[in-house]
């Protein structure tokens, strides 16, 4: 059997809070653990340099990710903001419809 599952991309992650800062530590904390195990001992120089190597790497991978949340934050945010005016406008412009409706009959029964 084939389960077909229909999935949509978006261009932005739709949310409203804002990324958290704590994914931006994950390079440092790579990169000095890496420099740590090269000092530490010379069996684990190896390892270290390559923790610290893909320290270097992630810098950019999380800096990507991390600026793309913050976009579709402020993204998401100013389309709500929008939203929100323009309600506000309809629901303005109803309110002074229906005081000058001249067809609303002020003496007919509900």
């Amino acid at each position: 059997m084939v389960c077909s599952v229909i999935m949509s991309v978006r261009a932005f992650p739709e949310t409203r809070d804002e990324p958290r800062k704590r994914i931006l530590l994950i390079p440092p904390l790579l990169i000095i653990g890496g420099l740590f195990l090269a000092w530490l001992h010379p069996m684990l120089a190896f390892i270290g340099s390559v923790l610290a190597l893909a320290g270097v790497l992630t810098v950019f991978l999380v800096g990507m990710v991390f600026a793309d949340l913050w976009a579709s934050s402020r993204r998401t945010k100013d389309i709500i903001k929008a939203r929100e005016e323009r309600m506000r406008e309809l629901e303005d412009e109803e309110q002074e419809s229906d005081v000058d409706d001249p067809f609303l009959d002020a003496l007919e029964e509900e």
